[in-house]
């Protein structure tokens, strides 16, 4: 599909909102970089192809099933864990290290990658109370999956296996190639550009669902903007956001 804007940049974001992807998940041609034209006169807008690629959908469909049913698994194994009761199984739980915890999870996750056929390094960093689980593979697409949904759900796994095991709350966070950072920027691409958009056409534009961390980011690139307002609706892993103007 074609799209235009002022900028090449520009057209790419409206298309890109518009189709409901990332970057890394399409193909882009540029048809025209666009002329400003002298006092206006000879201007002509820029224009991008825009191709989405149908390996994504099928890859994702394939293995995003196979992860909501480990995701299911493991959240009826951890209803069904008995109380612990025992103060020397308490303690036992407590004083488990960090480094153990996470070469755990780390054994978990190359297990399950494994058995989706894709080959990876992992590298671990603690900084705080955050741990940085980074994948090295030539596979990038599969392990992030549409609209990151792979990568998120393996997420969830991380760290409900995690947790299971370190009473202290760490936060976890899988990455592949700085997809996070890109991703992240993306976002605040598109969200400026939607509110620019709902400022301008005097209507609401509707997100695909994202999980928190990316609604966050959201709502903290509009949370200075007095022209529109974001509005989560919706329940988990469906929730989404609403960018609208604010009408005087």
């Amino acid at each position: 599909m074609r799209y235009s804007g002022e900028t090449v940049d520009a057209a790419l974001s409206k298309g890109l909102a518009d189709l409901g992807v990332g970057r890394d998940q399409v193909e882009v041609t540029v048809i025209s970089e666009g002329r400003k034209g002298f006092l206006g006169i000879g201007k002509k807008p820029a224009e991008v192809e825009i191709m989405v690629l149908e390996s994504d959908d099928q890859i994702d469909d394939q293995y995003s099933n196979q992860l909501e049913d480990e995701i299911t698994a493991e959240i009826h194994e951890s209803e069904d864990e008995p109380a612990e009761d025992s103060p020397k199984d308490e303690t036992a739980k407590e004083d488990e290290s960090v480094d153990d915890a996470v070469q755990a999870v780390g054994n978990y996750l190359d297990d399950i990658i494994s058995q989706l056929g894709i080959n990876t390094e992992i590298s671990v960093t603690v900084d705080q109370r955050n741990v940085y689980f980074d994948f090295d593979t030539d596979q990038q697409g599969l392990l992030i999956g549409k609209h990151g949904r792979t990568l998120n759900a393996l997420q969830i796994l991380a760290q409900a296996c995690f947790d299971k095991q370190v009473k202290r709350r760490y936060r976890l966070i899988l990455d592949v190639g700085d997809y996070r950072e890109r991703r992240r920027e993306e976002l605040q691409r598109i969200a400026a550009d939607l509110a620019e958009r709902a400022i301008v056409e005097r209507r609401a534009f509707k997100l695909g669902p994202m999980p928190a961390m990316e609604r966050k980011i959201v709502h903290k690139t509009l949370a200075s903007n007095k022209h529109v307002k974001a509005k989560s609706h919706g329940n988990d892993p469906y929730r989404y956001i609403v960018i609208a103007p604010k009408f005087k």
